[in-house]
């Protein structure tokens, strides 16, 4: 106890009292001998900085100033205080100041001795609850605190045991604490929730052999601050582990007071081990994002302690313990003390090694520099229990595209597609507790950003906590490449049908026959429910043929439903011999008439494929399907395939038919064009011709073989050669004014335009620069749609005559050949062969090698294909079967 000069208080001491010095402040700065035989101290026990308040109570707290004028007269107070040895006394207290001159009080202490009654009144004024127990814990003191905070009359509580009162404490840690006081002679200090009052109580029990005195005061209010105090601790606690990025705190030496597990797991090193450290205990081999060395003094923690300022996103590199290098963005903040000072300093830090590289190949393949990365870290938002956002980071700020004051008060629902019930979603959040999941969010620009969030209710009382992450691009991604497999499944199942539709035209023998399989075939999977054939007719009329999904009537009736839409599409597909696609969805009638007259309601867009073959158009196949994303541009192109395809089988038949048959419609035709050699060289020559044949080499290249007679073969010959459609002229013999000649012309010529559109030149005759054709077509082919192919060609043909008639053609006698009918090629070479006069003799008017050179093939080639098919001819007429092996087939 500090040492004074007022020993003259010594004086004043005598008999029952005791005087105590103390300053303003209520520091004791001296006390006479008498103080432990008045107060139950040693004096010993009053030692440097303690109070009046230590010593008599709180109501002694209160500094007196000497000269202030509150005081006149001593002040006189009785209380109780407690001895060394924990029994309670009562003491009377007299306050006086020592001088005017000197900051001291004098605390006169006379022990009160009152009788039973006195006592009590003493000790019901106090402002503890005090209660007696006798060792047989029943009540034998209460006084009026004591009944008025545990809420019961003081005759209700004396003479009961406190077991019987207060049932829930019997056999709990306060009962166990009362006895161990009692047995042990030793007071005992608790703190206790009492339900039925829903009060903290601080209780101290100071026992005796014969009774034990509880004091006991309501501590709600100090217990409170420290439930929340402890709650804001565990708040802390949890977001420090819940955050996705590593987390450090540092006290003001720079030491790591703590570390979450995410941080623990980027640095490679226990917790443990970081504990208690500071930054230059470890190598940590840092370099700055130039890759220079980065010095431990250089840190953002450093910067912090010597600054006071926080910093963000610093990118900096460091070694992992496992020998490899990772890249962090590091942010680091100050926490300051009441007095302004730091007291710790929070680090946060995000693994962005993986981004880091790919941005360092980046700018090596392109050889460019780019801005070092700034990254965020994710979004937390904290919001009531409405769901108004209370609380949010910066990272929230940039992911929503608000400042944090316009972000705040805000609901979620706000930034939620209008589809979305937030309010029952939040609901449900806060009845289980947590919640994970993707949430899109719409930003007040319109931008849409799809988030990945995890949920935490009540973080702290009647708060929410959620954090979100940007994976908007990774979705996006996903999303693409969902798309690219769902259009691979899709084109695989289109090839597959496409491989079905092969398998179903196989065995047909007509048009018909064709378009009528591929509808079925298409008609009965998942995926065209619906398949139509038809055709454009000269005058420009869709003419349904077949149909699957739908009748031909329901079909005609849908057309004339929805007025030309339907048509129109077919009509363009003809045209431009390109495939056209409705969407049914954006046509209000035709989605109706789908509806009404088919049972292909599902059907969303549709496909008018057309049948073509060298651009000329057999046909158009309507496909419709009832995919979304039907009829992208892969899944027709295939469709434009197939139609190709189908247009060539067609075609091939068509040819095929005319080689066979035996009844056509020979058509008489004047035939115009540029360039049109026959006619162009007959006016620059003169003559009469007359066309013997026409032979296809390759490449739609033909071999014209001709009579004439009244011309000069040298101006022929001159004639020809100046004409850049003809190939090449070659004279086959000669008789009198009469001679033969082959003549070698291109696809551009006339004789191109006949074939292709169809039909078989059967002769011909070219007379004063002008050309007749005699043509066969099968009987019932629509002449007026060749007429038109011919036309679409470029060549002007005329119609002269029509007729029907019947020919024994050379073609009848192959109907029964199968697998030794004669190759294309084959038949070429004895055409050709004929119609030069090879086969006359004795004199041929054509040698091997001349017709060698005119079907540019080698000699030896040549006579192989004539073997093999003459062969194949005289066999067939015999009736011996097949004179050479296939494997004897030079082509």
């Amino acid at each position: 106890m500090p040492a004074t000069n007022d020993d003259s208080y010594s004086e004043r001491a005598r008999g029952g009292d005791c005087v105590l010095l103390a300053d303003g402040t209520g520091a004791i700065r001296w006390a006479s001998p008498t103080v432990e035989a008045v107060l139950g101290r040693p004096r010993s026990d009053l030692s440097t900085g303690t109070t009046v308040a230590d010593v008599l109570g709180t109501e002694f707290v209160e500094r007196l100033e000497p000269g202030d004028g509150r005081v006149d007269e001593p002040t006189r107070r009785e209380t109780t205080v407690s001895t060394a040895d924990g029994r309670a006394i009562a003491v009377e207290v007299a306050v006086e100041p020592v001088d005017e001159s000197t900051p001291l009080w004098a605390y006169h202490c006379r022990r009160v001795d009152p009788g039973p009654l006195d006592a009590a009144a003493v000790l019901s004024r106090v402002t503890d609850g005090i209660v007696e127990l006798d060792t047989d814990w029943r009540y034998t003191y209460v006084n009026d605190k004591a009944a008025a905070l545990v809420d019961e009359s003081r005759e209700s509580l004396l003479g009961r045991p406190i077991w019987e009162v207060f049932e829930v404490v019997a056999g709990t840690r306060m009962q166990a604490a009362f006895e161990r006081a009692m047995e042990r002679q030793e007071p005992v200090t608790m703190d206790w929730y009492a339900d039925t009052l829903d009060k903290w109580l601080e209780i101290r029990a100071f026992p005796s052999p014969t009774r034990l005195r509880i004091y006991f005061t309501d501590d709600s209010e100090r217990m409170e601050r420290v439930s929340a105090l402890r709650h804001e601790r565990d708040v802390f606690d949890e977001l420090l582990e819940l955050a996705p990025m590593g987390i450090a705190v540092h006290d003001a030496d720079g030491r790591f007071v703590r570390v979450n597990q995410r941080g623990a797991e980027i640095l490679g090193l226990p917790p443990e081990d970081l504990v208690g450290t500071t930054l230059p205990d470890r190598p940590w081999d840092a370099l700055d994002v130039d890759g220079d060395p980065l010095p431990v003094e250089s840190f953002p923690l450093n910067h912090v302690l010597e600054t006071a300022a926080p910093v963000r996103d610093v990118e900096l590199s460091l070694g992992h313990p496992d020998g490899s290098r990772l890249w962090l963005v590091v942010g680091a903040a100050p926490v300051f003390d009441d007095d302004g000072d730091i007291s710790r300093v929070v680090v946060t830090f995000e693994d962005v090694t993986d981004r880091k590289r790919a941005e360092m190949e980046l700018r090596e393949r392109e050889n460019l520099f780019s801005a070092v990365f700034e990254g965020t870290l994710d979004a937390l938002v904290l919001a009531d229990d409405d769901g108004d956002y209370v609380a949010v980071n910066e990272a929230a700020c940039d992911l929503y595209g608000l400042p944090e004051a316009e972000l705040l008060g805000r609901h979620p629902r706000e930034f939620a597609p209008p589809d979305v019930d937030v309010d029952a979603i939040w609901e449900t959040f806060l009845e289980e507790g947590t919640m994970r999941g993707e949430f899109t969010l719409v930003r007040p620009d319109g931008d849409v950003r799809v988030t990945d969030f995890a949920a935490t209710a009540n973080v702290r009382p009647g708060q929410h906590l959620s954090a979100l992450r940007d994976i908007t691009e990774r979705t996006e991604a996903t999303e693409r490449l969902e798309a690219q497999r769902d259009e691979l499944d899709r084109l695989n199942r289109v090839n597959e049908i496409i491989r079905d539709v092969n398998r179903a035209i196989v065995a047909a023998t007509d048009r018909d026959a064709v378009v009528a399989a591929v509808c079925r075939t298409l008609g009965a999977t998942d995926t065209y429910p619906l398949a139509v054939s038809a055709r454009v007719t000269f005058d420009g009329d869709v003419q349904v043929e077949h149909a699957a999904g739908a009748t031909p009537e329901e079909m005609r009736a849908l057309q004339s439903s929805t007025g030309d839409t339907f048509d129109d599409a077919i009509v363009e597909a003809v045209e431009t011999v390109t495939p056209t696609v409705v969407d049914v969805r954006r046509d209000d009638r035709l989605a109706e008439a789908f509806g009404e007259y088919t049972a292909t309601e599902a059907v969303r867009a549709i496909a008018n494929v057309p049948l073509s073959y060298e651009g000329v158009v057999h046909g158009v196949l309507t496909i419709g399907a009832v995919d979304e994303d039907a009829f992208a541009s892969e899944e027709l192109g295939v469709l434009a395939e197939l139609g190709q395809l189908l247009g060539t089988a067609i075609d091939s038949i068509r040819t095929k038919h005319l080689l066979h048959a035996t009844v056509f419609e020979e058509l008489e035709l004047d035939v115009a064009g540029d360039p049109a050699p026959l006619p162009t060289l007959n006016e620059r020559v003169g003559g009469s011709w007359t066309l013997e044949g026409v032979v296809p080499v390759e490449d739609h290249e033909y071999l014209l073989y001709l009579t004439a007679t009244d011309t000069d073969v040298a101006a022929l010959e001159r004639a020809a050669a100046e004409l850049d459609v003809v190939e090449g002229i070659r004279v086959v013999g000669a008789e009198g004014d009469r001679f033969g000649f082959e003549l070698r012309v291109s696809e551009a010529s006339p004789v191109s335009a006949l074939l292709d559109a169809g039909g078989w030149i059967r002769g011909g005759t070219i007379e004063d620069g002008r050309a007749r054709f005699v043509v066969d077509v099968t009987a019932g082919s629509d002449v007026r749609a060749y007429l038109h192919r011919v036309e679409r060609r470029g060549v002007d043909a005329n119609l002269v005559a029509k007729r029907e008639v019947e020919r024994n053609v050379p073609g009848a006698l192959f109907d029964t050949m199968a697998e030794s009918e004669l190759t294309d090629r084959q038949r070429s070479v004895l055409e050709a062969a004929y119609l030069s006069g090879y086969f006359e003799w004795p004199r041929r008017r054509t040698t091997g090698e001349e017709l060698a050179a005119a079907l540019d093939i080698s000699s030896s080639t040549l006579h192989q294909h004539l073997r093999i098919a003459m062969g194949k001819v005289l066999s067939q007429y015999l009736g011996l079967g097949s004179a050479e092996s296939s494997r004897d087939d030079p082509t």
